[in-house]
């Protein structure tokens, strides 16, 4: 079927006014403009739709078949328009924010510090879903996702160091406190190194390791489903974990982990907040995202002097 671009609103607006009055002169007098005006555009609205939509009857004008049929369908049309105008102004003021995040950063970071969210924006509901394989928004009904990526390009919040972890007393008991790097490093390939297989960047282990002259073999790591699983067992003085920043810092600030210290390096990824393209950015979404990038900023401060 041809498609033509359709009249004004203007001309839609003059015919309803016309079908609802039943008079040409009423409806331009409830328009504010002339008769002729008014005549005027539903004889450009006949001619640009290839139909007659009013007949004579009496001193006024009835609706034609096709006129009760078009007069239906511009209603229909406008309600639909302006429904979608109201669901998008309501989504627009929504205070509901569904968060897609990865399990290790929600966790390890993000849950401890969400009751301060709550407690500077009570009005504000955020639902929180975990997702150990994607970033992308594929299927996903999430508004915010806050995913690990290498590309600078995407605009990270913030870029992690990388850094050898332990309890305390696993530390302690085989010597690691205060010893030179170089004494660490020998050390190390001896000791139960703990890693996870999730990373869907890169392997932090393997990452850290090639910056260093170390004999540490990475296919031989522990590994784990999660890097919060492998920092846990660390936790416990099952062994020598990769710390991220991020991720071990509320350990760090505890004691329930001890940063191997002289071993850092700089992570290649780094946390990236997107929004679903596929949803309007709601206020919910903005006063979340001015919260997590204030939060991040004051954090990273600290993950630099921990």
């Amino acid at each position: 079927m041809q498609r033509f671009l359709l009249p004004s609103e203007k001309a839609f607006r003059v015919f309803e006014a016309c079908a609802s009055k039943n008079s040409f002169t009423a409806a331009a007098e409830a328009l504010g403009i002339t008769q002729s005006a008014a005549s005027q555009q539903i004889k450009q609205l006949e001619q640009r739709l290839g139909v007659r939509l009013f007949r004579k009857e009496g001193r006024g004008v009835v609706l034609t078949p096709a006129g009760h049929s078009i007069l239906k369908a511009q209603r229909n049309a406008f309600e639909s328009l302006w429904q979608a105008i109201e669901n998008t102004r309501e989504q627009e003021e929504s205070l509901e924010v569904t968060l897609q995040v990865l399990p290790g950063f929600c966790v390890r970071w993000l849950l401890p510090r969400l009751s301060n969210f709550s407690r500077k924006h009570p009005e504000v509901d955020v639902t929180i879903v975990t997702d150990a394989g994607s970033s992308s928004f594929e299927n996903s009904f999430a508004d915010l996702t806050i995913s690990y990526d290498m590309s600078r390009a995407s605009g990270w919040l913030a870029q992690e160091a990388l850094f050898p972890v332990a309890s305390p007393a696993f530390a302690a008991r085989h010597g690691l406190a205060g010893i030179s790097s170089d004494a660490l490093l020998a050390k190390l390939p001896e000791l139960p190194l703990l890693g996870d297989t999730s990373t869907l960047i890169s392997d932090t282990w393997r990452q850290w390791a090639g910056q260093y002259d170390t004999s540490i073999s990475v296919g031989e790591l522990r590994r784990f489903p999660q890097s919060n699983m492998s920092l846990l067992l660390a936790e416990h003085g099952q062994g020598i974990a990769m710390g991220r920043s991020f991720l071990v810092l509320d350990a760090l600030v505890s004691g329930t982990l001890v940063e191997l210290e002289g071993l850092r390096v700089q992570s290649a990824a780094g946390y990236t907040l997107r929004h679903n393209p596929d949803r309007i950015y709601s206020r919910g979404c903005k006063l979340f995202e001015q919260w997590l990038v204030n939060r991040v900023t004051k954090d990273l401060q600290c993950c630099q002097v921990v």
